[in-house]
């Protein structure tokens, strides 16, 4: 028995030594260190799965564990938090720093301005789906303007984005698919938006109107032979012409324009569908 007093009387009723609840402090302590290390290097799969504001609150668990040990074992310290609602509640000893750190570090965090976002862009499923790599995705809010290129698995993570403010505007472009401007009211829940891109089509159609070059009256009857002659059309009574032809390489083709047999139109005209092309005959 005096024996039994004289343990309890030196470890002040503590069933472990101070050196112990030190290294269980230390341990805590370093799984806190290992999963902020996980959180900042593997960001961009955290942010993709949705994951970075919940990573965020398992720090707080082993670091409140940390602290309870440190504080009860190491400096012999106690707490005691009390509350009647909802109903009455009592934690004492290692459990109150444990609460406290855990519970404070949930409800007094400031609500963030600033957090990430992640665009997945793919290819349609009648498309053959799977992501596209290597797509420029910028995002427009007010005056803040990022760009990123999408990884291997057709990803682009923005780390530091707005989270209030004016509507989002996201827009993406990749070599072989058609543009996409998308606007978004508010954020989704995970932060992750998908978007998908339409493989640009191998050929294009263009139309427009042949003006008179002095009083811009439209034309009828003018020969337009765009590309060399890959295809041709004679404009209408309202000086409306339309083709379809290979979309060029570098984004704008030949257009030759005759009327009576003679020449007067000869230019570049850029490859589009959308507006309407505006063509002036005469020299």
């Amino acid at each position: 028995m005096s024996t039994l007093r004289d343990r309890s009387a030196t470890n002040d009723g503590q069933p472990l030594s101070a050196g112990a609840y030190i290294a269980i402090s230390a341990g805590g302590l370093l799984v806190a260190v290992a999963l902020l290390l996980l959180l900042v290097f593997g960001a961009e799969r955290i942010i993709g799965a949705g994951l970075d504001q919940r990573v965020y609150y398992v720090l707080l668990v082993p670091l409140g564990l940390s602290a309870a040990a440190f504080a009860f074992g190491a400096m012999q310290s106690t707490g005691i938090v009390r509350t009647t609602s909802p109903t009455e509640v009592r934690l004492g000893g290692p459990a109150a720093f444990a609460a406290l750190v855990v519970v404070g570090g949930f409800f007094l965090l400031p609500e963030p301005t600033r957090g990430t976002l992640a665009v997945r862009v793919d290819r349609p499923v009648a498309n053959g789906g799977g992501p596209v790599a290597g797509a420029t995705v910028r995002v427009d809010r007010g005056p803040q303007r990022l760009t990123q290129s999408t990884d291997a698995v057709g990803q682009a993570s923005f780390l530091d984005l707005a989270l209030t403010g004016s509507e989002l505007v996201l827009s993406v472009e990749a070599e072989g698919y058609e543009p996409l401007r998308t606007t978004l009211d508010a954020l989704p829940v995970d932060r992750v938006v998908r978007l998908e891109l339409n493989p640009r089509s191998a050929t294009t159609r263009l139309t427009g109107t042949v003006l008179d070059r002095e009083s811009r009256a439209p034309l009828a009857g003018v020969v337009l032979s765009f590309a060399s002659g890959a295809a041709v059309d004679t404009t209408d009574p309202l000086g409306n012409f339309g083709v379809t032809l290979d979309r060029p390489e570098s984004g704008q083709v030949t257009v030759i324009g005759t009327r009576d047999g003679v020449v007067g139109l000869d230019t570049f005209v850029p490859v589009q569908a959308d507006p309407p092309l505006s063509l002036l005959f005469g020299r």
